[in-house]
């Protein structure tokens, strides 16, 4: 493995956690995210059209992140040498179809849904009417299908199949952050079926239960990764460990208070 290579791979997953936690931030605290998602096309647009000056930089953001993630998958594949691992192999497959349909759902932010939002403000009441077919349209087909049902799934089994790869290569990743992975992967899977409605919208608060965790989970990976060559190659130390765990607790506090 070339140091170099790993290295800039553990950057790249630091940048990805950094830029998913800045478009969460924002849009937590201006547009009320994700529970806005919930409310009707007047108070979602209303509010998203009035801080534009952050939900659309936001979103864009995190649309970004889908580009990012791909790039960290493809990464992980060449510079931990898993041409030979079936798992690895998939996980490069489902992993890129994570990114690519994340940023399909993402992406009707900052374009279509900021021009519907200017739209609503002075619209009667039939105009209303049509920009709310449009708005349901892609809100159910770019959005929940595509950009939540889809990429759950597809993220699921990026997670469950990469972290299977983890178990051979003892010698760089202690087993913990494995089953860790597959346990998070299958929460994925759980909560994806929130999407379906009716007694399964009880999921939701699982949804971002496991994002922070898995967030946590990348902060973990990173640091193994820069921990390759090193003294403490397949592990991590107390303050990293203490570092993962504390970034999964802040951001559950962040979501939930």
């Amino acid at each position: 493995m070339r140091t170099q290579e790993i290295k800039l791979t553990g950057w790249m997953v630091i940048i990805h956690i950094v830029m998913m936690l800045t478009a969460g931030v924002i849009l937590i605290y201006t547009f009320d995210f994700p529970d806005i998602l919930r409310e009707n096309m007047e108070t979602t647009l209303g509010l998203f059209h009035k801080n534009k000056t952050f939900t659309v930089p936001a979103y864009y953001l995190f649309t970004l992140t889908g580009i990012s993630f791909m790039t960290i998958v493809l990464l992980l594949f060449k510079t931990l040498k898993f041409h030979e691992s079936t798992s690895g192999f998939l996980a490069v497959v489902f992993g890129v179809l994570f990114g690519l349909t994340s940023s399909m759902g993402f992406v009707r932010w900052p374009f279509l849904m900021q021009h519907l939002g200017q739209m609503v403000a002075g619209a009667s009441p039939d105009q209303l009417e049509n920009i709310r077919l449009i708005y349901d349209s892609f809100h159910i087909y770019a959005g929940v299908s595509v950009g939540e049902n889809f990429a759950f799934w597809f993220e699921f089994l990026w997670m469950f199949l990469f972290s299977t790869s983890l178990l051979s290569k003892p010698e760089v990743f202690p087993k913990y952050m494995a089953r860790i992975g597959q346990g998070l992967g299958i929460g994925m899977l759980v909560y994806s079926i929130e999407q379906f409605g009716g007694v399964f919208s009880i999921l939701g608060p699982l949804n971002m239960i496991v994002h922070t965790a898995q967030l946590g989970w990348l902060l973990a990976l990173s640091l193994i990764l820069f921990n390759i060559s090193s003294p403490n190659q397949g592990q991590l130390t107390g303050i990293q460990k203490a570092a993962s765990i504390g970034l999964f607790a802040l951001l559950a506090i962040v979501s939930f208070v």
